[in-house]
């Protein structure tokens, strides 16, 4: 009876014990990576010079190497399209440290225009114009088109706002997770003009000289829902590889407008075309950048200074939704080129 006894003692000990063991035993979590001044606001800003190429899809205008005027003989041609030029931006942001496990909130807005021009000309009138509406119209007819230019502008304007956590993996590699929102409003005009050395409408016998010309607006504005990290390995003392992403699925709105007008030299003129649509659509928009960073401490560690430069990528699927009578027009709009930042702790 006695060993029974000393044995129910026992297990209850080990019970006991075991309880403590795990009450004491502490919560392993990663420790926040900043970084952090001494004696500060816990505020932070940051600005970044861009220097982007801006691509819209789908943006052909015309098509040479095509026969079209009887009699005549073609060379190679090629499909015309806009040029995109390398364009100047900026984003500005500023964050703060609310004092909780190292989280951060933080806003930035990013601001990138650009405009090109291209053309093309054919004085034999072998070029098809791509996207223009009058082929089957019955009191129109076009024979020749000798030249083409098309113009096209953009305004990008973007707000990210983030909630986030930047933490240690190891020595040397930390990780920053977030999550948020992302606003945009954007606008593209693309205007297309055409020359024919024979232009006939309006019922009349005679073919004269005239032009056509195709311009359509599209204002677009959207909100989404964005996640993702950003990664920053110290591979020398302040220096590091740093590497950002982000996806966001967002809720566009768009406005648009087409309209097609068509003249004769020294005649008159008619609207053709004159088309709005108001299509919503969820799309994809993924961020991505590589570079490097070097950082320093100033005054005892009360203020913290970085500079980083690196290449970004980002994808906005299938945003374009002009107007086409023929085809899709739902081509995607990237950006890509050099970002270099600078980030101030305070």
């Amino acid at each position: 009876m006695g060993e029974v006894m000393s044995k129910k003692l026992l297990f209850y000990l080990f019970f006991i014990l075991s309880l403590s063991a795990f009450a004491e035993q502490k919560e392993e979590i990663t420790p926040p990576a900043g970084p952090f001044v001494k004696g500060g606001a816990n505020v932070f800003i940051t600005g970044e010079f861009l220097w982007w190429k801006g691509i819209q899809e789908r943006l052909n205008y015309a098509t040479t190497g095509v026969l079209v005027q009887p009699g005549t003989t073609i060379s190679s041609g090629k499909v015309h399209k806009v040029h995109y030029p390398w364009k100047p931006g900026f984003r500005v942001g500023i964050g703060f440290y609310p004092g909780h496990d190292g989280w951060d909130l933080y806003a930035r807005y990013t601001w990138y225009h650009s405009h090109s021009t291209d053309q093309v000309s054919q004085r034999d009138g072998n070029m098809v114009p791509v996207g223009s509406y009058f082929g089957n119209l019955t009191n129109i007819q076009v024979n020749g088109i000798t030249s083409a230019r098309s113009d096209w502008d953009l305004h990008y304007n973007v707000v990210d706002l983030e909630l986030g956590r930047n933490f240690f993996l190891s020595k040397f590699l930390k990780t920053r997770l977030f999550t948020g929102l992302r606003g945009s409003w954007n606008s593209q005009d693309w205007n297309t003009f055409y020359r024919s050395n024979g232009v006939t409408f309006g019922g009349g016998d005679a073919a004269l000289p005239g032009t056509i010309s195709t311009k359509q607006d599209q204002d677009a504005w959207g909100i989404g829902i964005r996640m993702g990290f950003n990664l920053t390995w110290t591979f020398y003392k302040a220096w590091s590889l740093v590497s950002d992403a982000s996806f966001t699925g967002i809720w566009v709105d768009y406005d648009n407008h087409r309209r097609d007008t068509i003249s004769q030299t020294g005649m008159g003129s008619a609207t053709i075309v004159n088309i709005k649509s108001n299509p919503n659509s969820t799309l994809l928009n993924i961020d991505l950048m590589l570079g490097f960073r070097g950082e320093w401490w100033i005054y005892d560690d009360s203020f913290h200074l970085s500079a980083q430069a690196g290449w970004e990528n980002q994808i906005w699927l299938h945003y374009g939704n002009f107007i086409f009578m023929n085809g899709n027009g739902n081509g995607d709009l990237s950006f890509s080129g050099l970002t270099a930042k600078l980030r101030f702790d305070f």
